[in-house]
Formats: structure tokens, C-alpha cells, sequence
């Protein structure tokens, strides 16, 4: 690690971590009306009560690190003067209290001064930011004109709307389905944002979905005897899950952590395991590959639990069914709440619009032990494994097509993939046989266009060990998701007329004017609690192909962004704190009630309130006549809900409400999973993309977990020739993507651009340590100073996503990446970049 001193923090790098004062050295900074964050610390009271002077309301930090912690919002004379920790009444014992200096430094980002105060309209050429004030009757009225001719012109679907994870608020936030019922009403386009889905992909076609983000609850760490940590800096992109594994360690939980970079938390583990960028199938593979030839696997667990006995047909690739044996399907009645509340029976189509619904039950076919065919679900004693020949066709058991793929990744042919000693990987096959164990999965093997495969690889090891759906086994990425049981069809919701089109196929859309052969073309984008201009790869291609081909931008915020920038219209949104909601997406599985502590400030309304407006001027203003809390009513009175005593009425009255049964919550608890034949399907049957957009796909790969190259990462890749560092991004613990950006109370400790590189490749380019350097490749460049750090694997770079375009000398980190995605995840592929660094010569 460095020990330089960082600019105008005072602080080394190594005394900064040590140090447990909040704010302790640092010099004032702020207005009247923004405390500094040194003067919070100092006042820093946790549960303080409410005096005659001072109110104190019950917020929700809500950005995207998914920590969703609950703040007090203090409240003197109508102004917001500090936040600090409050309880949560779910966890009576504290587990999950906490704040961190991004909760604390709240009030900058309420009155700082670059909060958009009133609506703007550009007067000058896009992204000069030069502004004209205008009334929001003006605002709503041209946006309504424009929207009205576009649609008249070019179509209904002209008109576009996206988001970010700004806000994780149910009613005005990316939770809230309000925006559905009004851009649904004017059969608009939705564009989603398509970051961090590869591994949720690879995990959920094996064991079917229960969310986006699923493992089990933090708390069951201590339960493990191993946890494994792949691609992922917890003590700074989810700090708050950081003191479960502190105390699981303490509990003598050994930590393993699987990352090219000596992290913070890689530095705190047990053992470290340094893997080659974009290598984590190889390694998974082949800690199957010891498994199974040293017959460690879980064989009781691979016939009743899995796919591992399911005939294969070898000219289809399809599961041999009982229907092609002259067996009839069955015929079953099920009632809907059956189906809801206990969706791992779905092993068969299910038709029918009453209270039951009729599946049709072909089983898959397996071979007992006495070798005669029977339904899986039949069997007593399957066989694992051979070749078969039925009716002439050849069929192999999906274990056996598992084993031949794994028999390619001895231990020392996956070393000279993964740069991983083979003795190491022997020793990591023992420790996750050796169980309970649970792995859980970052965003780091995530982003390359192999990660689907890494997910996939990683969720059919516990297939093979069993280790899985019990207290301290799982894998999975965290558990952070909707709530279940909310209803989305509130009042007014009508279907979509056209398809969710994923944000990496829009450039292309935008260049052509065609989705899937036919006439699509885009003229508007609504942008609302996001900043895609800097949040979104290639930022270069998003300028020129999407904003360049844009007749009209519109942006919605409560602070200037590189997207507000570039708008033609830009509306003042509301703070969390100056609007009431429920955060239903969260890491504390919790329905959590976010109070109202002020007016909105200056103009700005709530985004609901924005959709009402818009509803109004374009001829529906019955369209969103409810309430918040009617809407909030609707979303969270269900019968499902009702059950555990959860109504929008006790959420308010007691603050956060915990949505499981019990605690912790473990998924697939009696191996129940959420696939057609309700086993994990570790070969897949029927391979999907995520978003279709009539791309090609092989469908033979996409079968079972294999490793293979991602798109530029790698020693030798088409682009080998010029660039020679592989560019990684860490997500800081001063920012959550790029909100807080502008915050000065922690630009104090952070205060610009840096990227880190190994000494030895500094050196070969004549590098110094707090040298300014630019960093380029052929879709843009970035200018930031230069941190030499052993920590950082030779080969590689490491940089802090989200700096906003004018806090770079030149460039900006997002021009250098590559908007290329594997056709089958359609994910952001951040890590998946050759640069290479150079002095920067200014000018």
C-alpha cells in the first residue's frame, strides 16, 4: 500500500484506515446552511431526542450500495442540520444499526450548491450548460408539445424513458411503479439500464429466480465454516454487510477472498487468492474437476436434488421426456396461492385464468438403477451416469456431459489460465467440500462477457456439494431485491404496448432507426434518477449515437450531472428527506418508511408529482389521482403481505417491517427451487437471452458452465498489440456510482481522479508515484493522477468509478469502455478493457 500523501486531505493512506474518528483533522468547509462534516461528527448523538427546537424524522438512506440504512434527519427551524443513526425496530438487537460518512453528509447534498433549484431550458449548444429560467407550467407544457408532435410524426414508441438506482423509493423512486402507469398510458419505450445482471443470470437459470440479487441473509455467515468471497471489496461497495463477516471471523468463520487486487477486505482474509482477471470459471471448473476425481461430490444430493441423472438427447440437446417413451403427460389442478407461495412445483405448463391452474407434467426421464426408464420424480435410485440409445436416439446422463467438460480443467491446466498455484486449487476444492460454506459473488467476475458463465460455474459447484439452502451453505450475490408480496397493478396500470428494450441495444437502435428489422425510431429520452452519461459505458458513442440522434432530452434531478447537462429541458427534483416513501428494495429485508422532514426546497417536486403534472398536460389528469398513501396503501395491502402482519398502515407506524417468516432468511431451504423440474438445472435445458433483440447466441455453449475467453481482458486479445493493462474499477466507499459526487465534505478525503497501478508497470513507463497520467485506448481517455500500489496486480489498473466529466483534468473514466456485451447476459462489461498510461502532457 502507498503511504503518499493524498492532496489537501492530510491524511497517508495508511493513517486514514486506521483512524476511527469520523471527520477528526479534517478543516471546515460549507455554508450557514451546510455544517460541515467535522461539525456533525462533533454533534453526533445516536437516538437523540426531539426538543422544542430540534424535530427529528425518520429517513432512509436509499443509494445504490443497498444498504438502505435508517437515519435520523434532524430538523431545526424548517432546515435540515445533521442525520444520524437510528434503530431499526425489526433487530431489536442492533445488528443492523448503523450510518456512514455518505449517510452523515447528507445535508451537502440537500443544500449544496449545485442542487437544480428550478426548471432550466437550454439556450445554448448541448452540454455548454448555458440556461434560461422558466415557470414549471412552462416546462410541463412544451415538454407535453413536444412529446405530442413526436408521437404524431414518428409513433408512439418515439417517446423513451429510462432510469438509474438513484432512488430506491416504491413511490417515487425506481421501485415505483407509477412511472409504468403513465408512460404505459402513452405506449412510451422503457429502456433498462443493464449493469450488473451477468451473474444474476448465471445463478438464476440454474436454480430459477427469486430476485435479481439473492444469497443468504449476512447475518448467517458466522453459520459458515468457510466463506468465500469472489470479485467483490465489501468493506467498501456493501460496508455494511463488512461487520457480518468481521464477526462470522471472530465466530472462526475463515475468510477466503478470490480477487486480482489486495483489497481491504483481501488484506483482512484467512488466505487471499490473487486470480487472473476474468478467470473465475476456470477456477470453479476446476475445483470441480478435484471434486469429482477425488469423489467428494454430493451423489445423494446430485440424484434427488439436481439435474445430474436427467437423460440428455444428444440430437437436440433437449431432455430426453417420458412423453418420448409413450408415456402420456399428466394432467394436474393446482391452485393459484399453491403456485405463489410455493412456485418450486412448477415442473410443467400451466394454463387457466381461474383459482386453479391446469399444469401438463412431462417428466424428464431418467434411468433407475435396475435400468429401467422412469420419471425423474419417480425414481428411487437414478443413475449418475452412461450412454443410452432409445428409439435410436443416443442420450447421456447431464452429470456425465458435466464431468466431460470439468475433465478439461485439471488443477494444473486451470494454473496457467487462472495464475493460481495448482496446490492452491486442490485446497480450495477441500475447503468448499468441507462445509457448510457460502459464496458469495461480487460484481467483479460480473463484468467481462464471460461472467455469465462464472455464475454458472460457481452455482453448479454447489449443485455437486450440496451446499446450498441450509444455515451457513449458499451461493449467491447478496440479498438485495424487491420485497415479495407487493402489488405492482396499482390503479390506472394498463400493459405495455411494447417491449423493455435494454440501454446497450439503444445505440444501435438510434443509429439505424430499427429494433429487430422493423422501423423503431427513438426522438425523446426522460431521464429520471440516473446519470446513463456517466454511469453508462462508451461514454463517447452515448454522446454521439443516443444524445446526437435525441430531438428532445429531458432530465429530472435534485443536483447538475453529466446527463442534466446535455438535456433540453431539466426539471428540479426532490430530496429523499423532502418527500414521504417506502423503501421496499433492501439488503435489511425490511419494509422501511421513509418520513417527510421538509418542504421540497426552491421548486422542485417529488418525481410522482412531476408524473402527475406531465399526466394532466397530456389529457389523462385522472390518471394519478390517488394519494402517496393510497398508492403506498395499494402497493403494500396484500393478502400475501397480510399474513405477516404487514400493512402500509404498521410499516408507518413502525418504521421498517421484516418481510421473511423467519430470521435469518436462507433461500432454497429444502431444496426447493424455482426451475421447471424443480431441481438445479445445472445443464440448461433451453438457453435464453436476456434481452432479444434477434441477436445470435451459441446455444450448444450456453448449456453448461464453461471458461472462455472474455472480449479484450486477456493476454493476446484482438487489441493486444496496443494496449497491454487490463483497466478494473473499484466502487468507492465516498460515492455509490456517481451520486455524492459533488459532495465537499467528502471530496475532502477524496478529493480528485486517481488511478492505481503496480510499480513495475509504472516503471517500464516512466511513471511516478502522484504523477498526472493519461490513460487511453481507442473509444476515449481519462486524465487522473497516478497511485503506485503493490496491492494492485501487476497487468492491471484499478480506478474509482463515477467522477463526474468537470472533475477530470481531460476525459472522463467511461469513454474507455467497451460497450461490446455477451448477447446472452446483455450486461456492462466494466472490467472488460485494454488501456494503456502515458505522462499526461498537458495541452
Amino acid at each position: 500500500m502507498s503511504g503518499n500523501e493524498r492532496p489537501h486531505s492530510g491524511f497517508t493512506r495508511r493513517s486514514f484506515l486506521k483512524t476511527t474518528a469520523v471527520a477528526a483533522g479534517l478543516a471546515a468547509v460549507g455554508t450557514a446552511a451546510t455544517p460541515s462534516l467535522q461539525a456533525l461528527a462533533a454533534n453526533y448523538e445516536s437516538g437523540q431526542d426531539e426538543t422544542k427546537s430540534e424535530h427529528v424524522f425518520c429517513g432512509v438512506c436509499r443509494g445504490n450500495c443497498s444498504g438502505t440504512c435508517k437515519l435520523n434527519v434532524h430538523v431545526r427551524d424548517n432546515k435540515i442540520v445533521k442525520t444520524s443513526k437510528r434503530k431499526f425496530n425489526s433487530f431489536p438487537n442492533g445488528e443492523i444499526d448503523r450510518i456512514c460518512l455518505r449517510g452523515l453528509s447528507h445535508p451537502y447534498n440537500v443544500y449544496g450548491p449545485n442542487r437544480i433549484q428550478y426548471p432550466l431550458r437550454r439556450v445554448g449548444d448541448r452540454g455548454a450548460g448555458e440556461w434560461e429560467r422558466i415557470s414549471w407550467d412552462e416546462a410541463v407544457t412544451e415538454i407535453a408539445e413536444k412529446w405530442q408532435a413526436i408521437r404524431e410524426k414518428y409513433g408512439d414508441q418515439a417517446i423513451a424513458y429510462t432510469r438509474g438506482s438513484g432512488n430506491m423509493g416504491t413511490i417515487s423512486g425506481v421501485a415505483s411503479p407509477m412511472f409504468n402507469v403513465f408512460f404505459n398510458k402513452i405506449n412510451a419505450t422503457q429502456i433498462k439500464i443493464a449493469r450488473d445482471q451477468a451473474n444474476t443470470r448465471g445463478v438464476n437459470r440454474v436454480v430459477g429466480s427469486l430476485g435479481d440479487w439473492v444469497l443468504n441473509d449476512p447475518s448467517d455467515f458466522k453459520n459458515a465454516k468457510t466463506l468465500f468471497v469472489w470479485g467483490a471489496n465489501i468493506t467498501d461497495a456493501q460496508m455494511h454487510d463488512w461487520h457480518f463477516i468481521a464477526e462470522a471471523q471472530e465466530s472462526g468463520t475463515k475468510l477466503v477472498v478470490i480477487d486480482p487486487v489486495l483489497t481491504q477486505l483481501a488484506a483482512k482474509a484467512d488466505k487471499w487468492v490473487p486470480i487472473q482477471p476474468a478467470a473465475d470459471a476456470a477456477l470453479a471448473l476446476s475445483m470441480m474437476y478435484v471434486m469429482v476425481s477425488e469423489e467428494l461430490e454430493n451423489r445423494p444430493f446430485l440424484k434427488e436434488h439436481t439435474c445430474a441423472p436427467f437423460l440428455v438427447r444428444e440430437d437436440t440437446g433437449k431432455f430426453l421426456r417420458m412423453s418420448d417413451l409413450g408415456v402420456e403427460p399428466t394432467v394436474i389442478e393446482v391452485s393459484r396461492e399453491q403456485v405463489s407461495a410455493a412456485s418450486s412445483s412448477n415442473k410443467g405448463a400451466a394454463v387457466g385464468q381461474g383459482s386453479t391452474i391446469t399444469k401438463i407434467v412431462d417428466q424428464p426421464a431418467v434411468l433407475e438403477f435396475d435400468g429401467k426408464p422412469v420419471g425423474a420424480d419417480d425414481a428411487k435410485d437414478p443413475r449418475l451416469s452412461g450412454t443410452y440409445n432409445f428409439n435410436g436416439v443416443t442420450c447421456r446422463t447431464a452429470y456425465d456431459l458435466l464431468v466431460a467438460d470439468i475433465m478439461d480443467y485439471s488443477p494444473e491446466a486451470a494454473s496457467k489460465i487462472c495464475d493460481i498455484p495448482a496446490d492452491t486449487i486442490i485446497e480450495l476444492a477441500h475447503m468448499a467440500v468441507d462445509g457448510p460454506c457460502i459464496h458469495r459473488l461480487g460484481w467483479g467476475s460480473n463484468s467481462y462477457t464471460n461472467g455469465v458463465h462464472a455464475a454458472h460455474a460457481n452455482i453448479t459447484m454447489a449443485a455437486l456439494t450440496g451446499q446450498i439452502g441450509y444455515p451457513g451453505a449458499g451461493t449467491g450475490i447478496g440479498d438485495f431485491k424487491p420485497c415479495w408480496g407487493i402489488n405492482a397493478l396499482v390503479k390506472g396500470m394498463t400493459a405495455a404496448k411494447y417491449p423493455m428494450i435494454s440501454a446497450l441495444f439503444l445505440p444501435e437502435i438510434m443509429r439505424t432507426g430499427k429494433y429487430k428489422g422493423q422501423d423503431y425510431p427513438i426522438k425523446s429520452l426522460y431521464v429520471y434518477s440516473g446519470n446513463p452519461v456517466c454511469n453508462q459505458v462508451n461514454t463517447n458513442e452515448y454522446l454521439r449515437d443516443i444524445v446526437g440522434n435525441l430531438d428532445f432530452l429531458v432530465v429530472a434531478d435534485y443536483t447538475f450531472t453529466d446527463t442534466v447537462k446535455y438535456a433540453d429541458i431539466v426539471l428540479p427534483a426532490a430530496h429523499w428527506f423532502e418527500q414521504q416513501d417506502v423503501i421496499a428494495i433492501s439488503a435489511t429485508q425490511c419494509f422501511i418508511y421513509s418520513e417527510k422532514a421538509i418542504d421540497p426546497l426552491y421548486e422542485s417536486k417529488s418525481d410522482l408529482d412531476i408524473l402527475r403534472l406531465f399526466a394532466e398536460k397530456m389529457g389523462h389528469p385522472d390518471l394519478l389521482s390517488l394519494s402517496d398513501d393510497q398508492y403506498m396503501a395499494q402497493v403494500i395491502n396484500t393478502p400475501a403481505l397480510e399474513k405477516l402482519g404487514i400493512t402500509w398502515e404498521n410499516v408507518k407506524k413502525n418504521e421498517d417491517m421484516y418481510w421473511y417468516p423467519s430470521k435469518p432468511w436462507i433461500p432454497w431451504e429444502n431444496a426447493e427451487f424455482k426451475t421447471p423440474s424443480g431441481r438445479m438445472e445445472f445443464y440448461v435445458e433451453n438457453p435464453t437471452v436476456q434481452f432479444d433483440m434477434g441477436q445470435e447466441f451459441d446455444v450448444e455453449r450456453e448449456h453448461l458452465p464453461r471458461y472462455f475467453n472474455p472480449t479484450e481482458a486477456y493476454q493476446g486479445s484482438p487489441a493486444w498489440d496496443k494496449y497491454k493493462l487490463i483497466l478494473l474499477s473499484e466502487r468507492p466507499r465516498f460515492r455509490v456510482h456517481s451520486m455524492w459526487s459533488d459532495n465537499q465534505y467528502l471530496r475532502e478525503l477524496d478529493p480528485e481522479p486517481t488511478i492505481k497501478m503496480n510499480p513495475v508497470d509504472a516503471g517500464e513507463r516512466n511513471i511516478a508515484d502522484g504523477d498526472y497520467v493519461e490513460v487511453y485506448n481507442d473509444r476515449g481517455h481519462c486524465v487522473a493522477k497516478a497511485i503506485l500500489n503493490d496491492a494492485v496486480r501487476p497487468g492491471c489498473t484499478v480506478y474509482p468509478k463515477s467522477w463526474q466529466q468537470n472533475q477530470f483534468k481531460a476525459g472522463s473514466w467511461s469513454e474507455l469502455l467497451t460497450s461490446v456485451y455477451d448477447p446472452v447476459g446483455v450486461n456492462e462489461s466494466y472490467f472488460d478493457n485494454l488501456v494503456e498510461i502515458r505522462v499526461w502532457n498537458e495541452g
